[in-house]
């Protein structure tokens, strides 16, 4: 999908891409309807045919829908459930720095506030132009050379220490995991698949050989529409952090609130 669709409000794109489309698929009917009265020589014949070849292509077509909307909105959800992850392991690590000594602790703790302000600023405005972030990687990079440099000595400090650098690594997994859902998206084969599919079924639709041409739109029009709206959908939840719906920053800014914030 172009970028404007997924940077301009719903209720631009929605009525501009569900009317585009049932306009067009109208009008391709309106089109199609002069050709197949000259075609139509036997009505019961061509209904025969026509109603094996829409019902076959309908269960096809509408499996291939359900099955692209079902794949985008698992990515959707994974891409929410990652940022959750994340947001929930910088709180973790944040507490857990808690267990050090004051020395060792505060700078820790500032660049991870830093951190999740480059996230929420800077990361989060790149992924949903669909450009994998690095504006937190100073504060990613800092945050480790500082744990290299802690010096722990044996027992509750070193215990301690440990339990810092498990969550840590557990962060970095989750980090990983977010950065990656950047890139999730349909593949073009399929979106060309997709339309392709929808361009056949209005053709489709427009051999059916009713004689009322108002009628013939109004059935077209509804069929349409809730392909449209299947379509619309599927391509508004095809990238993750873009769109009207999309994964926001909320749960990075919660911890921030809740734990960072309020430590202060």
């Amino acid at each position: 999908m172009a970028q404007w669709f997924y940077e301009s409000p719903i209720w631009i794109t929605l009525p501009v891409f569900i009317g585009g489309f049932v306009v067009i698929s109208c009008l391709v009917v309106l089109a199609l309807r002069p050709l197949v009265h000259k075609l139509v020589t036997d009505g019961k014949e061509w209904d025969r045919a026509l109603a094996h070849v829409i019902g076959t292509f309908g269960i096809f077509f509408g499996i291939l829908l359900a099955l692209v909307a079902v794949s985008v909105y698992e990515n959707f959800a994974y891409a929410r459930d990652t940022a959750v992850e994340e947001a929930g392991r910088v709180g973790a690590l944040y507490r857990a720095t808690t267990l050090l000594d004051a020395a060792d602790e505060i700078p820790l703790r500032t660049e991870l506030d830093k951190y999740m302000h480059a996230v929420i600023e800077e990361d989060w405005p790149d992924q949903r132009r669909g450009v994998l972030p690095s504006a937190s990687d100073a504060q990613v990079d800092e945050f480790e050379d500082l744990l290299s440099q802690i010096k722990a000595d044996p027992g509750n400090e070193q215990a301690a220490f440990q339990q810092v650098l498990a969550t840590w690594d557990l962060f970095i997994e989750a980090r990983r995991a977010r950065i990656d859902t950047t890139a999730l998206e349909l593949p073009i084969l399929l979106w060309l698949v997709i339309w392709v599919g929808a361009a056949v079924n209005v053709v489709l639709l427009a051999f059916i050989d009713v004689r009322n041409p108002r009628l013939h739109v109004l059935m077209v029009g509804l069929l349409s529409l809730f392909i449209g709206l299947v379509i619309f959908a599927t391509a508004d939840m095809d990238r993750p952090y873009a769109g009207s719906i999309s994964v926001g920053p909320d749960a990075f800014e919660r911890v921030l609130e809740q734990v960072v914030e309020a430590d202060n």
